[in-house]
C-alpha cells in the first residue's frame, strides 16, 4: 500500500505525463484539423491586349501592338515528404506573367501546421537558409498564386521552403530546377 505522499506524487506525475503527451497530440492531430485549407486560383496569365479595333478610327494609322507574352516557366519542382507529419506533395512552379513573378503552386496537398510561411531559400536540403519571406502560405491544398517581389533576386533561390514558425521547422520544401 502507497503512502499519501508517495500516492500525491505518483498523481502529480501521471497529470504531467498527461500534459505532455498532449502538447504533441494538440500540435499534429488538432490543430491541422483546423488549419486545413483548400484554393484553386487561376495560374497567372498574360493581359489581354486591348483590341485594334477599339483603338482605330477612319483614316487611322494603327501601329502594330506586339501579342501579349504568355506566362514563362523560369523553374519548377516537387513537394517533398520529410516524416510523416512534415510533408507535401504537388509542383512549385515559378513564373513569370507581364513583368510580376510567382510561385505556382500546384495540385499541392501540404500537411497543416499553425503560422505556415512560404519562404525562397538559396538552400536546397529544405532548410530556410537565406531567405525571401513571401508571407503566409494561402491554403495547404488546391492550386494557388504567391507573389514574389520584384526585388527578389531569383537567381540564389535554391529552393521553396514551407515553414511553420510556431515551431521552427520545416514543414516540406521544393528544391527547384531551372526553366521549363
Amino acid at each position: 500500500m502507497l503512502g499519501t505522499g508517495r500516492r500525491r506524487w505518483l498523481l502529480v506525475g501521471l497529470g504531467a505525463a498527461l500534459v505532455l503527451a498532449a502538447i504533441p497530440v494538440t500540435a499534429f492531430v488538432i490543430i491541422p484539423i483546423f488549419a486545413q485549407s483548400t484554393l484553386n486560383e487561376p495560374a497567372p496569365r498574360a493581359a489581354a491586349s486591348p483590341s485594334a479595333s477599339a483603338a482605330a478610327s477612319p483614316g487611322a494609322t494603327v501601329a502594330a501592338t506586339p501579342a501579349p507574352r504568355g506566362p514563362q516557366q523560369l523553374a519548377a519542382g516537387a513537394l517533398q515528404r520529410i516524416d510523416t507529419v512534415h510533408y507535401g506533395s504537388g509542383q512549385v512552379l515559378v513564373v513569370e506573367a507581364d513583368g510580376a513573378r510567382y510561385v505556382r503552386f500546384q495540385d499541392v496537398n501540404i500537411s497543416a501546421a499553425p503560422n505556415l510561411y512560404v519562404y525562397l531559400s538559396d538552400r536546397r536540403d529544405g532548410a530556410p537558409g537565406n531567405y525571401v519571406d513571401l508571407g503566409p502560405v494561402k491554403a495547404t491544398k488546391g492550386s494557388f498564386n504567391q507573389e514574389i517581389p520584384a526585388q527578389a533576386d531569383l537567381g540564389k533561390v535554391g529552393s521553396v521552403v514551407l515553414w511553420c514558425r510556431a515551431f521552427s521547422v520545416t514543414v516540406t520544401y521544393a528544391p527547384l530546377q531551372s526553366g521549363g
